[in-house]
């Protein structure tokens, strides 16, 4: 499975770490890569995240892959209008649409948003944002729950460890749901059957 792990600035660190720790030890449980993740930035080089670490980039958005199986997009504790993004959302735009799997990070909703995927959609995110991203993109159907949301290709979670609950939740569906709860178990994280229930929601 290629991922490619959206960086752009001021994104959130723990987003990021999260789901690349469920990843790793998905890869550990296969006895070999069955994920790959690529870390895409606006260039080559390093990204910002809020907390000031600078993650290096695997490949910048032009160079990247025209083909991925899951997009993660994590989300930002600043102000997204702090920084346009839109080398990243101009991204999304071109390939999110195509794209098997789309994860939307708490936060990271927004420029999901801005790139028109959450059009007619569900799409959950954190419990502060929700009225800012229903204001500002109003054909799109906007939660805030503690497990994770899936609505088509698009996945999203609104929770305090959101890039945690996606990533074990794709994992479920790839893997199953053994391999689901080992990784679950050794993180600590006690939404797994939560998680697996609400990405079976659908529009009303």
């Amino acid at each position: 499975m290629q991922i490619a792990m959206l960086l752009y600035a001021g994104f959130r660190l723990l987003d990021v770490g999260d789901s690349l720790e469920v990843f790793e030890l998905a890869n550990r449980l296969c006895g070999r890569t069955f994920y790959e993740t690529k870390l895409l930035g606006p260039h080559c080089g390093t990204v910002v995240a809020a907390s000031g670490v600078a993650l290096a980039t695997t490949a910048c958005y032009s160079r990247a892959a025209s083909a991925f199986d899951i997009v993660m997009v994590p989300g930002s504790r600043l102000d997204h209008t702090k920084h346009d993004n839109r080398m990243a959302v101009d991204w999304l735009r071109d390939t999110g649409a195509a794209t098997p799997r789309l994860a939307s990070v708490s936060s990271g909703a927004h420029l999901i948003a801005r790139a028109g995927l959450a059009n007619g959609r569900w799409l959950a995110t954190h419990p502060h944002d929700v009225r800012r991203l229903s204001d500002e993109h109003p054909s799109a159907y906007v939660l805030a729950i503690e497990g994770c949301l899936k609505d088509g290709n698009l996945y999203s979670s609104g929770s305090e460890r959101a890039g945690l609950h996606l990533a074990v939740a794709l994992v479920r569906e790839d893997l199953g749901p053994e391999a689901a709860d080992r990784i679950g178990t050794s993180l600590g994280l006690q939404l797994l059957q939560h998680t697996a229930n609400a990405l079976n929601r659908t529009r009303q």
